[in-house]
């Protein structure tokens, strides 16, 4: 067979869902979505702060595809998502929940 590559998959999530159990990468560490604790080691199981079970990850870098297989190696437990998609559905949330759409 042949090597295995990253691919997009499309899933309908509800934010709640993600929100409260997402870590978001960084170059050396993570934070927590839920409290935006920063400096969180990447295999940090829980949020040291707030104590959210990390289910999801992302990472605010352009290159997603070589991120990905990164991060996929260093936590493979880990669901992970595109960050511009969380942020752009992120903030479409807020906006609703300030203009009450």
């Amino acid at each position: 067979m042949g090597s295995k590559h990253m691919i997009r998959v499309w899933n309908e999530i509800d934010l709640n869902e993600i929100k409260p159990r997402l870590l978001i990468a960084g170059s050396t560490a993570a934070d927590c979505a839920n409290c935006k604790e920063v400096g969180i080691p990447f295999d940090s199981r829980i949020c040291p702060k707030c104590g959210a079970a990390f289910k999801y990850m992302c990472a605010r870098v352009s290159d997603a595809a070589k991120e990905a297989r990164r991060l996929r190696a260093k936590r493979p437990d880990l669901i992970l998502i595109e960050f511009k998609d969380y942020k752009h559905d992120d903030a479409r949330s807020a906006a609703r929940g300030i203009w009450g759409d």
